[in-house]
C-alpha cells in the first residue's frame, strides 16, 4: 500500500476495495450451512454410505458439490476412519 506512484485517489479506492473484502469474508466465516440453504439440481451418484448430489446455493446461485453420509451405518461398520481420509 506504501507505492509512492499512486495518486491518493488509487489508494482510497484500494484500501475501500480491500476492507469490503474482509467484510464480505467475515461475513461468510459467520454463516452457518445448513441442507436448506441449497437445491438439490441432481443425483450424481450413489455408494454404500450415501449420494452426491449438484446442488445450487439459495443465496447466490453458486453451484457446487455435496457430498452426504449416512453416520449410522459408518459408525455401525467401524468405517469412519475411512470416510475421515476422503
Amino acid at each position: 500500500m506504501k507505492d509512492p506512484h499512486r495518486s491518493n485517489e488509487s489508494k482510497q479506492q484500494k484500501t475501500t476495495a480491500m476492507r469490503k473484502s474482509e467484510v464480505n469474508f467475515l461475513r461468510f466465516l459467520r454463516t452457518s450451512e445448513r441442507p436448506q440453504n441449497y437445491a438439490t439440481l441432481k443425483i450424481i451418484g450413489k455408494g454404500a454410505f450415501g449420494e452426491v448430489k449438484l446442488v445450487q446455493r439459495k443465496h447466490d446461485g453458486k453451484i457446487y458439490a455435496l457430498k452426504s453420509l449416512i453416520k449410522a451405518e459408518m459408525v455401525r461398520l467401524r468405517l469412519s476412519s475411512n470416510t475421515l481420509r476422503q
